[in-house]
């Protein structure tokens, strides 16, 4: 569960990106949308911990801005610049980075999964910096699900991807019962897979639900 209570977050000496924004999130699912600017990717990384704010942002009923040790492992996030997220030198190295969790006599066997349910044998051995973005966008997403998150921040997941492969990172997305996901996305399709909407517009939470998305539709015309 995901709880906002009047989070605000400001950029000196005015500029307010959150404003006084309460809700609570308990859907398996909820997806973010909302123009650019909005106010989606700043809620994103407040959640992430990337971010300061006033009021209140808890996970698990840990408070994001002071309990950064506890929620370690417990929250991943996928951002739209995926190279900014790769660390090591190749495909394998990366993604078995994010399997140090796992005893050593596991991670072969896990990697070799991890890579083969993403698409990435062929590019295991490939050094990082040199795949495509959309190719890095998978990537990210491999290194992020291989640590087990209970919550997925997932920030433009599907951007620098063609049809075939943001179907299967949309599917990946979706996969799993076991987590819950929050995706910011301007892919009005996928948001509509989600159990709840948020429609942020102007630093608040313009609507909820549903309807948010045909509302949404009708303001931008």
């Amino acid at each position: 569960m995901i709880t906002f209570q009047n989070l605000t977050v400001t950029v000196k000496p005015d500029a307010v990106l959150l404003d006084s924004i309460s809700a609570t999130l308990t859907a398996p699912t909820t997806a973010i949308i909302g123009e650019n600017g909005s106010g989606k990717s700043t809620l994103a990384k407040v959640l992430a911990g990337l971010i300061d704010y006033t009021g209140s942002v808890r996970i698990h009923d840990i408070e994001v801005a002071t309990g950064t040790k506890k929620l370690s492992g417990r929250v991943g996030m996928i951002i739209a610049n995926a190279a900014a997220q790769v660390i090591m030198p190749t495909v394998a190295e990366d993604i078995g980075l994010s399997l140090r969790h796992l005893p050593k006599h596991q991670r072969a066997a896990a990697l070799a999964q991890v890579l083969e349910e993403h698409d990435l044998v062929d590019l295991a051995e490939r050094p990082a910096l040199s795949l495509s973005s959309g190719q890095l966008q998978r990537l990210a997403l491999a290194s992020v699900l291989a640590t087990n998150p209970d919550v997925l921040i997932a920030d433009e997941p599907t951007t620098m991807l063609d049809a075939r492969y943001a179907k299967l990172v949309a599917n990946q997305l979706f996969a799993s019962t076991d987590r819950q996901l929050v995706l910011i996305t301007h892919d009005l399709d996928l948001a509509a897979r989600c159990d709840d909407i948020l429609w942020v517009h102007d630093a608040k939470i313009a609507e909820r639900g549903p309807a948010a998305i045909h509302h949404y539709l009708e303001y931008i015309g």
